[in-house]
């Protein structure tokens, strides 16, 4: 008859045994199960893409020749998981860098023409506020071209008086002096000075009008109301131009 204290290393060393056998199969279970469900993951996807012959194929592999032209991805029930384009030519490259760059540079525009706007906003409330202003500045011009035209006047009829004193003096015999002939160039230079002026005036008036006009436009267009003072002002503006060409 067997002691109990000779039975108890023998039965820790099948405990032990046994411990070591179980975590052995757990782990090969564990692993086997890993695997295939890598492999049912791997089995459950498949690649659709056409053939040189132009034909669908459906494949578990995708052969690199075919990856460039474009292909499907479904699962193992056939539904549609995923769409790859095809890759893109050099010139289609080309195309979406340059289509890419238009975009960038309208966006920079638009910016810059809603910080206009934004601007024009703050001055104007609406278009004939814009009009109003735009007549006020032709009118301006336009007083400053009549001083100058009056000074005009006002130094040809000089040059007339020292013209006569000097053909008097002439008939008489006498010399014109140099203080006359240097009167008569001052006035002479100071006239064509004042048409020069008159000249830039009128480019002034030009510059004004263009200026205002895109703004009256656009404020008729963010704003949406129509300039109605705009023709009245257009036509005093041609009344001035016609001015000019009778000159």
């Amino acid at each position: 008859m067997s002691r109990p204290f000779n039975l108890l290393p023998s039965f820790i060393t099948h405990a032990m045994r046994r411990s070591i056998l179980d975590r052995t199969l757990f782990f090969v279970l564990l692993s086997s199960i890993t695997f295939s469900s890598i492999a049912a993951g791997i089995a459950g996807q498949f690649y659709r893409y056409k053939n040189e012959h132009n034909q669908l194929v459906l494949t578990q592999t995708l052969p690199a020749k075919y990856a460039e032209k474009g292909y499907d991805i479904l699962n193992e029930k056939g539904r549609l998981i995923k769409t790859i384009p095809p890759a893109l030519t050099a010139e289609q490259i080309t195309q979406r860098d340059a289509a890419i760059e238009a975009e960038r540079l309208a966006l920079i525009e638009k910016q810059k023409q809603d910080a206009i706007d934004d601007e024009l906003k703050k001055l104007y409330s609406q278009s004939n506020d814009a009009v109003r202003v735009l007549n006020r500045r032709v009118l301006d011009i336009e007083d400053i071209i009549k001083i100058k035209r009056t000074t005009i006047k006002n130094l040809e009829s000089q040059v007339f008086d020292e013209e006569s004193l000097a053909a008097k003096r002439q008939r008489k015999g006498l010399s014109v002096g140099d203080d006359a002939l240097a009167k008569l160039s001052s006035l002479t230079q100071e006239i064509a000075h004042t048409r020069a002026d008159i000249k830039e005036l009128y480019h002034e008036l030009d510059r004004v009008v263009i200026e205002f006009d895109k703004k009256i436009k656009r404020l008729e267009v963010i704003t949406k109301h129509k300039a109605t003072d705009y023709p009245d002002v257009l036509e005093s503006i041609a009344n001035i131009r016609q001015s000019i060409s009778m000159e």
